[in-house]
């Protein structure tokens, strides 16, 4: 069975998103069925005349899964497309490219004792939008003041910063370039074959969206 057999193929998301959208064209398809056997809504047509669009099938089509895959290390973006054309998914597949980001921060304390002073601080100074890093990088526990699109506006608001007295705050890029790769409709023999390569990439993350979701991204 076509949704048992992607349950056991990818992680428990992929499988969901992946059934959720599959559950959806198949209750389409049944509507399509149901309506070519009801003579109530049989319509004869005239020879060579084509049937009007059916506005089941067009949701049919709206309701194809793509496969997003994405979160590589360092260098394995270009390895793990080469991998999708080995497989034959040359054309089902396209890329989006996430661009740098930049930020303002303060970088962490050596003692709860300092961090509790300069929090305190910021807000005196009426600057109560920031938060506290909680990943496991070498910044966690640094006071994140903002993200910007450009370097530019990052060291511009650090001069603000520096007006009301902040001196400890810094510019700099968070997150370097990410590439996700987007396989429009793989269907169950090529979504098993994405599902094994990830092996070879441990840090990556497969996952299943309404092709709609990836109509944005650039061949």
């Amino acid at each position: 069975m076509r949704l048992l057999f992607l349950v056991l193929l990818l992680s428990n998301a992929i499988a969901y998103g992946y059934i959720r959208f599959s559950e959806g064209r198949a209750g389409a398809d049944n509507q399509i069925m149901l309506l070519q056997i009801a003579p109530e809504k049989m319509k004869l047509l005239k020879p060579g005349t084509r049937p009007p669009p059916s506005t089941d099938a067009a949701r049919v089509q709206s309701t194809l899964v793509c496969l997003e895959w994405s979160g590589f290390a360092a260098g394995d973006s270009v390895r793990a497309g080469l991998a999708l054309e080995r497989v034959g998914l040359r054309d089902k597949v396209s890329q989006r490219e996430t661009g740098d980001r930049y930020w303002v921060y303060i970088p962490p304390f050596k003692t709860q004792a300092e961090f509790d002073k300069t929090t305190g601080e910021l807000k005196s100074r009426g600057i109560a939008d920031f938060s506290i890093v909680q990943d496991n990088s070498q910044l966690r526990n640094a006071i994140a003041l903002g993200d910007f699109q450009t370097d530019e506006a990052a060291n511009n608001y650090v001069l603000q910063l520096r007006e009301k007295g902040v001196r400890s705050a810094l510019a700099g890029v968070r997150g370097a370039k990410t590439i996700t790769f987007v396989i429009r409709d793989p269907g169950d023999a090529m979504a098993a074959k994405v599902a094994e390569l990830k092996g070879d990439f441990p840090a990556a993350q497969l996952k299943a969206a309404a092709c709609a979701d990836a109509v944005t991204a650039k061949n």
